[in-house]
C-alpha cells in the first residue's frame, strides 16, 4: 500500500525529472562531440526528441495532477462554492471525455504502426514505442482527472 501510495504522489515527477536529465545530458554529448571532437552523433538528437515526446504527454497528467493547466478562472471564483463546484465537474467531465476519445484513437494508432513494423530512421527502433506515449500519457491524464473528480465531490470546501 505504501508503494502505490508513493507512485500516486510521485511518478510523473520521478519520470519528467529523469527524461530532463536524460535529455539535457544526451544534447551535452551531442555539442560536445560536433565541437570539441568535430564528430556529430548520428542517434542522439531523435533519442533526445523521443524522449521529449514521452515527456511532453507525461506532463499532461502532472498538470492536472497539481491543478496547473491553463485556466481562466477569474469569473469562476466570482460564483458561490457550489456553482464553482458545479463548473469543475463539468469541467472535468468534458476533459475526461475528451481523453478518452483521444486513447481510444492513440491505441488505434499505435495498434496500426506495431502491426506495420515501422522502424526509426537514425536508432531503428519500432515507431509505437514513441507513439505508445500517448497511450500511457492520455491513461494517465484520465486517472489524474477520475481523482480530481472524486476530490471535487467528495470535499466541499476545496475548490480547484
Amino acid at each position: 500500500m505504501r508503494v502505490l501510495k508513493w507512485l500516486n504522489e510521485n511518478i510523473e515527477e520521478y519520470i519528467l525529472m529523469g527524461l530532463l536529465i536524460f535529455m539535457v545530458g544526451m544534447m551535452g554529448v551531442q555539442v560536445t562531440m560536433r565541437y570539441l571532437f568535430n564528430a556529430s552523433l548520428t542517434w542522439s538528437e531523435e533519442l533526445t526528441r523521443y524522449a521529449f515526446v514521452w515527456s511532453a504527454f507525461i506532463s499532461v497528467s502532472y498538470c492536472i495532477k497539481r491543478h496547473i493547466s491553463i485556466k481562466i478562472d477569474q469569473f469562476l471564483h466570482l460564483m458561490p462554492e457550489t456553482v464553482q463546484r458545479v463548473i469543475l465537474s463539468i469541467n472535468k467531465v468534458i476533459m475526461l471525455a475528451f481523453f478518452s476519445y483521444m486513447l481510444y484513437y492513440a491505441v488505434l494508432v499505435v495498434k496500426s504502426t506495431y502491426l506495420s513494423n515501422q522502424l526509426s530512421a537514425a536508432l531503428g527502433v519500432p515507431i509505437y514505442l514513441v507513439q505508445a506515449s500517448t497511450v500511457i500519457g492520455f491513461s494517465l491524464a484520465i486517472l489524474r482527472l477520475i481523482q480530481s473528480l472524486l476530490g471535487v465531490l467528495k470535499s466541499p470546501n476545496t475548490v480547484k
